[in-house]
C-alpha cells in the first residue's frame, strides 16, 4: 500500500509531537511520583517530630502543674503532718483545676499515700513519668518530689490519652496516630475510624503491618514508646493528590499541544502537499504524452524553481520526443517517411476502403555503383532520387524510402490517376542525374499493385509490388504491374526455407548417382553424387530451386556436411562389394567459406578408410569468383590433403585463362550447353576444342557432362576427351537402381566401337 508524502508528513509531526508528549509526560510521572513519595516521608517525618514537640510541651506542661501541686504551703503542710483528708483534698482541687485524670501520692519509701489508681509500682517512684499502661489505659505521667525542706513524698499526675486526644493531635500534625498495644492486642487511642482501627490491631497482631498499609494505600512510621508502639500514618492519596491533578493538567495541556500540532502538521502538510500534487498530476500527465499545459506554482521558494525546472524539463521532453517520432518515421539521410510512416499511412488508406496504387522503385546495380565510386557518392544519388520524387509527386501522394535503394510510392486513385502516376515515372527516368560537375544515367525497376482489389495487408500489398518490380527487372523493363498468382513461386519459395532445416535433421534428403564413363572404353569410372528432395505436401523440390535458398539461409553448409556423410557411406559400400568407383561431390560458394570444410572431409575419409584420391569436389567458376582470393585458399587446403578439385560447368561463368593458370584444379568440366549440339554447331565445336587443347597443355583432366546422342561422344573421343557423362549413358539413379545399371547396362558400352 502507497502511503502519500501527505500522510507521511502529518505522521511526521504527530509522532514527534506524540513522542515528545510521551516522553514528557512519563518523566513527569516519574518525577511527581518521586516526589509525592518523598512528600510522604517528609510529611511523616514532620508529623512525628510535631508529635514528640507536642508530647515534650504537655508533659513540661503537667510537670508545672505538679510543681505548683508540691509547691502548696498547705499541701506541704498536709503531707509532712500525715493529715490523709487534706492530702486527698488537695490533690483533688489541683486535679480538676488542671484537668488531670490520675494523682498519685507516694511516701519516699514507696507507700501509696493517696491515688486515684493502682499504678503498681514496682521500681523507684521517682521514675513514674512518660506514657504508662495503667489497667487498659495509657497516661502520660509526671513524678514531682514534696519537699519540706527535705523530700518527704513524691506526687505523680497523669493525662490519659484517648481518641478524642489523638484526633486533636491528628488535626495538629495532618497525621493519624495510634497508640497500640499488639502484645495484648489493645488500642489506647486512634484518629482512624473504627474499622481501620480492627484491621490495625489485626495487623500488627500477625506482624504484617506494613502490607496492611500498603493495601490501605496509606504511608506510616512505627515508633516503641516503652511498653506502647505510636503509627503515625497518613492517606497516600491525599498526599498525592496535588500531584495527580498536576498530572492530570499535563496530560490536558499536552493533548492541547498534541492537537495544535495536529492543526499545524495538516497546515504544513498542505503548504508542502499542494505543489508536490501539482508536479506529481503534471508528471502524469507527462507520463500519458501530454506536454501543453504548463506548471504555474508562483513560488519563491524551492517548490517555485523546481516548477520552473520541471517546465524547462516538459519543453525539452516535448522536443525531444517531436524529434523521436520525426526520427522513427522518416529516413535520417533522405528525409522521406520510412516504412514505420508507409504502414501508418497505408493502414488508414485501408482502413477507409480507400482505392489508390503502390509503386515500389529500385535503382538498378545501385550496389555496384556504392561500391566503385563509394558510399558517399551513392548518398548523393538516393537524396537526388528522393528529391526529385518528392517534387514530381508533391502532396498528390505518398513518398517513402523503404530500404537502401527501394523507394515507394503510394498514390489514392482520386488524387493520382495511374497513367499520371507513369508519366512523372517517365520523367524521373528520363532525366539525367547530376552530381557535383559530372552528370550519370541511371536506370530504374518499377512494380505496381492496386489496393484494394489485390490485398487489404500491408506486407502483402508490398511484397507483391516488390515481385512485380522483380518481373520488370527479369524483362528489362521499367515497370511491370502485379498480376494474380504472380507471388505463388515466391510462396514455395518461403515454404521451401522453412521445411529445408527439418529435411536436414530427419534426413529427408536423398542422393542419386550418374555415372562418368571413360571417353575411349566406355568403362564407368566414376559417379557424380546429386540431391533429391520429395517434400509430401510440395513435391519434388528441384537441386536448382532449393540449394540458392539453402544459401541464402545459411542451410547450405548442413545440406554439404550430410551429402558428404551419405556419398562417402555409398562409395565404401560400393567399394566392398567391388565397385571401385570416382565419387564427385558438388560444392557452393559458401562451402569454400567454410574454414572447418577441409578437417571435416579428412576426417570422413579417414574414419571410413578411404583415399582421398577417389573424392573430387566440383566447385563452378561462378562460386570460385565469388571470393576467388579464400576459393584458391580452401582449394589449395584440399588438394594438398590428396582431394580432386573440378571446375564445374567451364566456360559459363567469370574465369579467365590468367585465373585458370593459379587455380588448384585437377579436371575441367565443359559445361552441357556446349555439348548438345556439339555435332550440330561449328561454333560448339570450335570452343569444345580450343578448350580440350588448353586443358591438355595445363594437364588437367576433362569431363563433358550432357551427352545425349553417340555422335556427341564419337566427336568427344577424336577431340580427346577423357570421361563423359549425360543421359545417353545413364540419368542420376538411386543406389539400388544404378547397382542393376551397372552389372546389366554398363558392359553395353564397354569397348564400344565407334
Amino acid at each position: 500500500m502507497r502511503i502519500s508524502f501527505r500522510s507521511r508528513l502529518l505522521l511526521l509531526f504527530i509522532s514527534l509531537a506524540g513522542g515528545v508528549l510521551l516522553v514528557t509526560l512519563l518523566a513527569v510521572s516519574v518525577a511527581t511520583e518521586k516526589q509525592a513519595q518523598l512528600t510522604v516521608e517528609r510529611e511523616l517525618q514532620v508529623s512525628e517530630r510535631v508529635l514528640a514537640e507536642l508530647i515534650r510541651v504537655r508533659g513540661e506542661q503537667l510537670l508545672q502543674a505538679a510543681q505548683v501541686l508540691a509547691d502548696d504551703f498547705g499541701f506541704r503542710e498536709a503531707v509532712a503532718s500525715g493529715d490523709r483528708a487534706t492530702q486527698v483534698s488537695a490533690m483533688v482541687n489541683h486535679g480538676d483545676r488542671i484537668g488531670t485524670d490520675l494523682m498519685a501520692l507516694y511516701g519516699v519509701d514507696g507507700e501509696v499515700l493517696a491515688s486515684t489508681h493502682d499504678l503498681s509500682v514496682s521500681t523507684d517512684v521517682s521514675e513514674l513519668r512518660g506514657l504508662r499502661q495503667v489497667d487498659e489505659d495509657l497516661f502520660q505521667l509526671v513524678t514531682v518530689p514534696v519537699r519540706a525542706p527535705d523530700t518527704i513524698a513524691y506526687a505523680t499526675l497523669g493525662f490519659r490519652l484517648d481518641d478524642a486526644l489523638a484526633q486533636s493531635l491528628q488535626e495538629l500534625t495532618n497525621a493519624d496516630l495510634s497508640f497500640y498495644d499488639a502484645q495484648h492486642s489493645l488500642i489506647f487511642a486512634s484518629s482512624l475510624p473504627a474499622a481501620a482501627q480492627q484491621g490495625l490491631i489485626a495487623a500488627a497482631e500477625q506482624g504484617q503491618l506494613q502490607s496492611w498499609l500498603t493495601a490501605e494505600q496509606m504511608a506510616g512510621h512505627i515508633a516503641s514508646l516503652s511498653t506502647v508502639d505510636l503509627l503515625i500514618s497518613t492517606s497516600r492519596e491525599d498526599v498525592t493528590q496535588p500531584f495527580q491533578v498536576l498530572r492530570t493538567q499535563y496530560l490536558g495541556f499536552g493533548l492541547a499541544t498534541l492537537l495544535v500540532a495536529l492543526v499545524f502538521a495538516i497546515a504544513t502538510a498542505r503548504y508542502f502537499n499542494q505543489p508536490l500534487a501539482r508536479l506529481t498530476a503534471a508528471a502524469e500527465a507527462l507520463r500519458r504524452g501530454n506536454y501543453q499545459i504548463p506548471l504555474d506554482l508562483q513560488r519563491r521558494d524551492e517548490f517555485g524553481q523546481l516548477g520552473e525546472t520541471f517546465n524547462t524539463m516538459r519543453d525539452a521532453i516535448a522536443e525531444r520526443e517531436q524529434r523521436i517520432v520525426y526520427q522513427l518515421e522518416h529516413d535520417l539521410l533522405t528525409g522521406l517517411p520510412n516504412r514505420t510512416s508507409l504502414q501508418k499511412h497505408l493502414h488508414g488508406l485501408l482502413a477507409d476502403r480507400r482505392q489508390g496504387m503502390i509503386l515500389v522503385l529500385n535503382i538498378v546495380r545501385f550496389r555496384a555503383l556504392n561500391d566503385r565510386l563509394g558510399q558517399r557518392f551513392g548518398d548523393q544519388i538516393l537524396c537526388l532520387v528522393a528529391n526529385r520524387l518528392r517534387d514530381l509527386y508533391r502532396d498528390q501522394a505518398h513518398v517513402t524510402r523503404l530500404a537502401g535503394d527501394e523507394f515507394v510510392v503510394v498514390a489514392e486513385q482520386s488524387q493520382l490517376s495511374d497513367s499520371q502516376l507513369r508519366e512523372r515515372l517517365m520523367a524521373l527516368v528520363e532525366t539525367p542525374w547530376r552530381v557535383k560537375e559530372a552528370t550519370y544515367r541511371l536506370e530504374f525497376r518499377a512494380g505496381t499493385v492496386r489496393f484494394p482489389e489485390f490485398g487489404d495487408d500491408v506486407d502483402v500489398l508490398l511484397r507483391r509490388a516488390q515481385l512485380a518490380a522483380q518481373l520488370a527487372g527479369t524483362n528489362k523493363g521499367l515497370v511491370e504491374d502485379y498480376q494474380q498468382g504472380s507471388d505463388e513461386e515466391y510462396l514455395r519459395r518461403l515454404q521451401i526455407l522453412q521445411a529445408l532445416p527439418e529435411a536436414i535433421s530427419a534426413r529427408h534428403l536423398q542422393l542419386h548417382y550418374q555415372p562418368k564413363l571413360d571417353c575411349r572404353s566406355g568403362t564407368v569410372v566414376g559417379v557424380e553424387a546429386l540431391i533429391r528432395w520429395h517434400h509430401p505436401q510440395l513435391g519434388i523440390i528441384r537441386p536448382d530451386e532449393f540449394i540458392p535458398l539453402a544459401e541464402q539461409s545459411g542451410d547450405i553448409l548442413r545440406v554439404t556436411e550430410w551429402v558428404c556423410e551419405a556419398a562417402l557411406d555409398q562409395q565404401q559400400y560400393w567399394l566392398e562389394q567391388g565397385h571401385a568407383l570416382q565419387m564427385a561431390i558438388n560444392l557452393s560458394a559458401l562451402d569454400l567459406q567454410n574454414e572447418a570444410l577441409v578437417s571435416h572431409l579428412t576426417q570422413q575419409l579417414h574414419q571410413r578408410r578411404l583415399s582421398p584420391q577417389r573424392l573430387t569436389l566440383e566447385v563452378t567458376e561462378s562460386a570460385v569468383m565469388a571470393d576467388l582470393e579464400q576459393a584458391q585458399l580452401r582449394l589449395a587446403q584440399l588438394r594438398e590433403s590428396g582431394i580432386q578439385i573440378a571446375l564445374d560447368d567451364y566456360g559459363t561463368g567469370y574465369a579467365s585463362l590468367a585465373q585458370l593458370k593459379y587455380l588448384p584444379v585437377d579436371e575441367l568440366k565443359l559445361d552441357q550447353s556446349f555439348i548438345r549440339r556439339l555435332q550440330h554447331e561449328e561454333s560448339d565445336r570450335v570452343i569444345v576444342q580450343s578448350t580440350l587443347s588448353l586443358a591438355r597443355q595445363l594437364n588437367l583432366k576433362t569431363v563433358a557432362e550432357g551427352v545425349e546422342e553417340e555422335p556427341a561422344w564419337q566427336l568427344l573421343q577424336q577431340m580427346g576427351c577423357d570421361t563423359l557423362q549425360g543421359y545417353y549413358f545413364c540419368r542420376p539413379l538411386a543406389p539400388a537402381k544404378l547397382e542393376q545399371w551397372l552389372q546389366q547396362t554398363a558392359p553395353a558400352f564397354q569397348g564400344k566401337e565407334l
